[in-house]
């Protein structure tokens, strides 16, 4: 099981997260379409994305960011 923690940004609306327990990302998916009463291409092209796929726990305390926040930092 991986919890998927999804969000939406846009210039005027942070949505997020959506956190879906999911045994794989098209399952994920598919739980944030039904709570949206929408499907997968809808909510792309609305801007929701997985911010961050967490398949376990850290093994020690620890701050985790969303993937796209470490690619701002890094680069």
């Amino acid at each position: 099981m991986t919890l998927y923690f999804f969000e939406r940004i846009t210039d005027d609306d942070f949505v997020g997260p959506v956190i879906a327990a999911a045994t794989s990302e098209d399952e994920a998916w598919h739980l944030l379409a039904a709570r949206e009463r929408s499907d997968r291409a809808a909510l792309e092209a609305l801007g929701w994305q997985i911010a961050q796929d967490l398949a376990a726990l850290p093994p020690r305390a620890a701050i985790v960011y969303p993937s796209h926040y470490r690619r701002a930092i890094l680069s």
